[in-house]
């Protein structure tokens, strides 16, 4: 019982950081490219993840080929690809309708597991995936309402950000599960994945520096900084709910910073962001969606 409150715990403050994370990066953008933002997040992740990692796994790391080639792909499809779609969605269309886009990813992970490891979905993981659906539908129909958004056509386009974050997301769980099965400690996944997109994303930045001719340099602010604390605590705390409670009681607690980040953005963002009481019903379908997929 103690382990499973304190991971309940661990699950709320990775909500929590999740949310901080969301609200500061629309903030840094409004002066800040999306690559300054991922930029200072790798910077930070580093710093914390790799020294500890060392220092606690030490002198057996548990990885082998296959755990490293898992969480690489993991880390460059929720760490890199996931990172730059949602937060060119939250720059785009907001905090408040980024996030409970980006909380579809269960609908992917659901499908995939249908198609291609032949699971059977029961009614209640189907009510879910409904819940989730109708919450993402609500969030474009808010979202071709107000006029804090783009319309028409590029509206649409930007919609497609954080459904893609939702995508890279929903794949991401079966290479992490693969690495994890290889016996390799979380926390040494975790920061191998991390390690493995930060090449990816320096890799990136090189090609398109030759490319253009235009040699970046990275810059930050107090809110691409807190952006980055918070991202770096929400990995420690997601990953120690994870050691300590089953998947079933994590994933919707995680699921509560659509909340948060709609209660925040209606506080903290009055002027940069319409929040309609349509954002309010949509995070509380896609949290609830996200409980009967997890426990269907």
């Amino acid at each position: 019982m103690a382990d499973l409150l304190a991971g309940a715990g661990f699950a709320v403050l990775s909500a929590a950081c999740l949310a901080v994370q969301s609200l500061t990066v629309r903030l840094g953008t409004k002066t800040h490219r999306v690559a300054d933002v991922i930029a200072a997040m790798f910077g930070v992740n580093l710093l914390v993840l790799v020294p500890v990692t060392a220092f606690t796994a030490f002198p057996d790391y548990g990885l082998t080929p296959t755990a490293i080639a898992a969480f690489a792909v993991s880390g460059v499809l929720g760490s890199l690809l996931a990172r730059f779609c949602y937060f060119h969605g939250i720059a785009r269309l907001g905090a408040s309708r980024a996030e409970p886009l980006k909380a579809l990813f269960p609908v992917f992970a659901t499908a995939i597991a249908v198609a291609a490891l032949g699971e059977r979905p029961t009614l209640t993981l189907a009510a879910g995936v409904g819940l989730l659906v109708l919450g993402g539908a609500v969030v474009a129909a808010d979202s071709r309402a107000t006029p804090a958004t783009a319309s028409g056509r590029r509206l649409w386009l930007d919609l497609v950000y954080p459904l893609a974050a939702a995508l890279f997301l929903g794949i991401d769980p079966i290479f992490t599960k693969l690495g994890l099965a290889e016996g390799t400690a979380p926390l040494v996944g975790l920061t191998t994945r991390v390690i493995a997109a930060a090449l990816g994303f320096l890799a990136y930045v090189a090609w398109h520096s030759h490319a253009t001719g235009e040699w970046w340099r990275p810059r930050a602010n107090r809110w691409l900084l807190g952006a980055s604390v918070a991202n770096t605590g929400y990995l420690v705390a997601y990953y120690a709910a994870l050691d300590r409670a089953p998947v079933a009681v994590v994933t919707p607690l995680l699921g509560v910073s659509t909340l948060f980040v709609v209660l925040g953005a209606a506080v903290l963002l009055r002027r940069d962001e319409r929040v309609t009481w349509r954002l309010g019903v949509a995070a509380v379908l896609v949290v609830a969606g996200a409980a009967l997929v997890v426990r269907g």
